[in-house]
């Protein structure tokens, strides 16, 4: 039986003999208690959301532990994308990984194997019906001609951007085997669209051109990164679809270059390659990051999507070598916190700006507005008093208090400048400035943490709006991992988001 099709160009599939309902533009499964925020992510709105919903009302959907996985020799799903990945063949076991660092750990936690154990795995293609935390693998084999064909004949469907029209792959796969480019028209193609257009995209230009471009002209795996991003940059660009899937798969190719690089050369115990170095490294591994969420890119090996974006953003502002970094001295980094909290609370304390009545919603991204949200963000202490009940841990008390005013403090860096820059490092220098508890909070799934995240989120579709897009569907995917976490019959949570735009119960 042929899948249904719903949506506005067709944009879902239901699938009739797994029962699951497929984006066909982001290409996953979607649970059904992320239909009603996945829809908007799309801007499907209200009456025409609504007729949608009640639609797919009538059709069975299984919970993603319920739901059937294919067998091995069953040909791949045509609206999910293929990953190559590799099978665990010890006996009995057949465990499925997206990457090698998955299976070595793998094999160090079930099987007690060292890391030379290759003749323990097999290359196998993957496919995941959902992602997130619901991401389960399973093998498909693919018809006709392997993807080692497909790599091989790209280049000659790239040979001129300009005269030809590139034929999509009927795949967004990652080779086995790290791409490496050559100097050829197609590389140069991109790298002239990177240092001409992409560049002046990105937070902090004049650092791209002194620094990093430098660096990747010396390091195969840094300028695999810079193409990796610029190819995303031109993919949302491209007149047509067509088109955009051929830059998308250049992308993912260019990115198992940097990643191959990443993996040799980002270790804690490779003394030779500069700090330096391994700063540019993170700041493109976060635009690559942001840049596969914005083109629904495949992306191997995910964890936890909403702690993937708050890692990947502030690994952009935070050097290794800052006590604020992840791999840093808690101490230090907990004197830089409180020192933070101290000042942000001070805010807190300036009674709510005047609002008049004529003014228009924060999330109109004017800096005009900025006394609206920070009236919203000065009164949410005690409006959260109200609907949460006595708190059991005075920690979280306070680290929510701080987190709070650290945003406050950070919108009013956001908003002092329409300068793209500006309100990037407004909007991410928050991740650096809320404390590690608060962070453990959201890993956790805390409705304190959730609240406040959600206003967060306000500064981010600010920075996408004034120009960084590689931001974009950032702020859809955290507003629908929070609402996946708010249960759906509790209005008076319900009514702290009341001024933020896009989450709706």
């Amino acid at each position: 039986m042929s899948p249904l099709r719903l949506g506005p160009n067709s944009l879902l599939e239901y699938s009739t003999r797994y029962k699951v309902l497929i984006c066909l533009q982001c290409q996953y499964a979607i649970q059904k208690s992320a239909l009603q925020s996945h829809l908007l992510r799309h801007k499907i709105y209200r009456d025409e959301r609504q007729r949608l919903l009640d639609s797919i009302a009538q059709l069975e959907l299984l919970e993603p532990d319920n739901v059937p996985l294919p067998n091995p020799d069953s040909p791949p799903i045509a609206a999910l994308p293929i990953i190559s990945g590799f099978r665990c063949i010890v006996a009995g076991c057949g465990n499925l990984c997206a990457s090698e660092k998955r299976m070595r750990r793998h094999w160090s936690e079930k099987h007690g194997v060292g890391e030379n154990s290759e003749s323990l795995r097999r290359p196998v293609k993957l496919q995941t019906f959902f992602r997130g935390t619901k991401l389960r693998y399973f093998e498909v084999t693919p018809l006709g001609l392997g993807d080692a064909a497909g790599v091989s004949n790209f280049g000659s469907q790239m040979h001129d951007l300009d005269t030809a029209t590139p034929i999509p792959p009927p795949h967004l796969s990652t080779p086995s085997q790290p791409f490496q480019p050559g100097i050829n028209l197609e590389t140069l193609t991109y790298f002239h669209h990177f240092t001409s257009s992409t560049i002046s995209t990105l937070p902090d230009p004049d650092y791209w051109h002194t620094n990093i471009i430098p660096q990747a002209l010396r390091s195969q795996w840094l300028m695999c990164g810079l193409l990796s991003i610029t190819a995303s940059h031109m993919s949302l660009l491209a007149e047509g679809l067509s088109i955009a899937l051929v830059h998308r798969s250049r992308s993912t190719q260019f990115f198992s270059g940097f990643s191959a690089g990443w993996g040799k050369n980002m270790s804690a115990e490779i003394e030779e390659v500069e700090e330096e170095v391994k700063f540019s490294a993170r700041r493109i591994r976060c635009i690559i990051k942001c840049t596969q969420w914005a083109t629904s890119t495949p992306k191997v090996d995910e964890e936890d999507t909403l702690q993937s974006i708050l890692t990947a953003i502030k690994d952009f502002v935070v050097p290794a070598s800052s006590p604020l970094h992840p791999n840093s001295l808690q101490s230090n980094h907990n004197d830089t916190q409180k020192d933070s909290f101290t000042l942000a609370t001070s805010i807190l304390k300036i009674p709510p700006p005047t609002i008049p009545s004529s003014a228009s919603p924060p999330h109109n991204n004017d800096p005009a507005n900025l006394p609206i949200l920070l009236s919203h963000l000065s009164t949410l202490p005690t409006r959260m008093t109200t609907v949460f009940s006595r708190p059991s841990s005075t920690h979280d008390v306070l680290s929510t208090l701080s987190a709070i005013a650290a945003l406050i403090e950070c919108s009013a860096s956001s908003f002092a400048s329409n300068s793209p820059t500006t309100i990037f490092w407004g909007m991410a220098s928050w991740l650096t400035k809320v404390p590690e508890r608060f962070l453990q909070m959201v890993e956790q799934g805390s409705l304190a943490s959730m609240v406040v995240l959600a206003h967060w989120v306000v500064l981010v579709e600010r920075a996408e709006r004034r120009g960084c897009w590689f931001l974009k569907g950032v702020k859809e995917i955290v507003i629908e991992e929070v609402i996946g976490r708010c249960p759906v019959d509790d209005q008076g949570i319900w009514s702290l988001f009341a001024d933020v735009r896009g989450i709706h119960n």
